[in-house]
């Protein structure tokens, strides 16, 4: 996603497009497997506990979020080190890349289940509260916003953050991400659900933001060599596959249980690292794979956002196809062969159609200092 507020790193778009296809990966396998062996709509009460290493961390592949919201915190920042925000022009921008397809899908969910409108349940959704109860509720069109409205939530917060941090960046966020967490804590103590407060809201992503911001300015002040980094990248992403099959062994994302307060944090540490070491391993990489995970990574959103309406779309013709008679393996193959390519189809028709009219709109919202280096124009604005 290219931008004259921020200078392209060819690696960020790797980074998007292997979250995207690790929640198509994600919701492929749990969608079709449910059905393989209920035949009804997908629930958490038989939550799939495979026995490979790998398998159980595709299980738990909503980790995707987590690297978004790390990767969010990171690229916004990255742009907005040796500058002053024009805040008004940031959320602009943000605005016009995110909400053109957000709007389509909740109009998308009201024309195929009219019987749930209510004025309260949307007027909250397309106010940037679909992640709260109450909001509009017409699946598969709207399963995947409530992700979006943690995003806004974090945008309007972004500008008085980033003050805040570049005060000082190590103790500011130690102290700010050590408050989040004690009061997660109280309010688990006080009733709350420690997987859902950490899971869908503001309050529980925003560490995750936070060490994204953080990792920016990591990135800057500690350049690292491709082989450092290479070591970065491969060591993080082996704990995270492996604390992902301890989460799954735990019970994995059903599990209410109030340790899963510090979960956010601990996704966010890892993520940021494996975002710094693979930037600095992979962003002067060239070849036909870089262009095409970066041609991904240019739709993620699209992806991101469309990919739970075409498997449960496919559900609904009856697929799965049985490959093995097993069912994981036969999950992910039915994921691979049928709803990732058609995934992909419709979301570079949504991103050209929906999301580039609305993307070639934005402008600049940096103010640059006299004497800091000017960000090179690169493409339409951010």
């Amino acid at each position: 996603m290219r931008s004259p507020n921020i200078r392209y790193l060819p690696a960020v778009d790797h980074l998007r497009a292997y979250a995207a296809l690790l929640i198509v990966l994600y919701h492929g396998l749990h969608l079709f497997a449910y059905f393989a062996r209920f035949h009804q709509p997908f629930g958490i009460d038989h939550w799939l506990q495979p026995g490979n290493v790998v398998a159980a961390a595709l299980t738990e592949g909503h980790t995707a979020v987590a690297l978004f919201m790390v990767l969010s915190g990171f690229i916004l920042t990255h742009g907005s080190l040796d500058t002053d925000l024009d805040a008004r022009g940031f959320l602009r921008n943000r605005l016009l890349r995110t909400y053109p397809l957000f709007l389509l899908l909740v109009f998308a969910g009201i024309a195929a289940a009219p019987g749930n409108f209510q004025w309260s349940s949307f007027l909250q959704t397309v106010f940037g509260f679909a992640n709260l109860p109450g909001a509009l509720v017409a699946p598969p069109f709207s399963s995947m916003l409530w992700t979006i409205a943690v995003e806004w939530q974090f945008y309007v917060l972004f500008p008085l953050l980033l003050m805040i941090l570049k005060r000082g960046w190590a103790k500011n966020l130690a102290g700010l991400v050590a408050v989040l967490i004690l009061f997660r804590w109280m309010a688990v103590v006080a009733g709350g659900n420690a997987r859902d407060l950490a899971y869908t809201t503001i309050f529980g992503r925003l560490d995750q933001f936070l060490i994204g911001m953080a990792a920016a300015e990591c990135f800057r002040r500690y350049p690292l060599s491709r082989r450092a980094g290479a070591w970065l990248a491969a060591l993080s992403l082996a704990s995270m596959v492996g604390a992902l099959a301890a989460f799954n062994v735990a019970g994995g994302w059903p599990v209410v249980s109030t340790w899963k307060i510090l979960w956010p944090t601990f996704e966010g540490l890892i993520w940021a690292a494996f975002v710094i070491g693979y930037i600095d391993l992979a962003n002067d990489a060239r070849g036909l794979w870089s262009r095409l995970l970066a041609r991904i990574g240019e739709i993620s959103y699209s992806i991101y956002l469309i990919h739970f309406i075409v498997i449960t779309t496919m559900i609904t013709f009856a697929l799965p196809v049985v490959f093995s008679g097993h069912v994981v393996v036969d999950a992910l193959l039915n994921t691979l062969f049928f709803a990732l390519p058609a995934t992909l189809l419709v979301s570079a028709l949504t991103y050209r159609f929906i999301e580039w009219p609305f993307l070639r709109l934005r402008g600049r919202y940096r103010r640059d200092r006299p004497g800091a280096p000017v960000t090179p124009r690169t493409g339409p604005g951010e």
